[in-house]
């Protein structure tokens, strides 16, 4: 589901970007480390600011990154630029994710799951990509939040099939992602699982 115009403005603004490298890129560092390198794949980039974290902050060496939408990846190949070759962007959809079985050693979601309509289809994809032993880190954000009626007049949100923390722990434990880490703050909530390695 792609965000309203107010959602947009709010996501694309230098305090969302602060947040985003300063306390849930942090969070997700302290709950499941770094990567040694490796490939990385971030569902929903925006506008490539947390392509940047995955790559300055986690160590991945390279980074996949689709957007469902084509502003967003057009915004986030112009920021991204520099890093070369080292970034792959285009226009997609978690429920349908254009890469091959086993090819990431780590995925990113900076709250993006809770856009989709059918959240569980993309945890089977998030599965599939993943290589054995590969992590997820998602922060994300909560039914609780979504319902609340100032966010529900300003921003568009799926209603049906919401989750809360223990919802999205047990959704992640039936796609196959063993939760390793977890910390929720009753509106968002933050997770590192795992794929099983064989």
């Amino acid at each position: 589901m792609l965000m309203n115009k107010a959602e947009k403005l709010l996501m694309n603004n230098p305090v969302r970007a602060a947040v985003q490298r300063h306390y849930e890129a942090r969070r997700l560092r302290n709950m499941g480390g770094v990567m040694a390198g490796g490939r990385a794949l971030e569902i929903g980039c925006g506008r490539g600011v947390g392509t940047e974290i995955i790559l300055k902050q986690f160590g991945a060496d390279t980074v996949d990154a689709f957007d469902l939408d084509a502003d967003m990846v057009r915004r986030a190949q112009a920021r991204l630029k520099r890093f070369g070759d080292r970034v792959r962007l285009w226009t997609g959809d978690a429920t349908n994710i254009q890469a091959d079985d086993e090819t990431y050693d780590a995925v990113f979601d900076f709250g993006v799951i809770h856009h989709i309509p059918d959240w569980r289809a993309a945890l089977r994809e998030v599965h599939r990509v993943l290589k054995p032993g590969g992590r997820f880190y998602l922060d994300e954000v909560y039914e609780k939040f979504i319902m609340h009626p100032v966010v529900r007049a300003l921003l568009d949100h799926p209603m049906q099939d919401r989750f809360d923390h223990t919802r999205f722990a047990e959704a992640l434990e039936g796609a196959g992602l063993h939760v390793e880490e977890s910390y929720d703050e009753g509106h968002f909530g933050f997770f590192v699982a795992r794929k099983a390695s064989g």
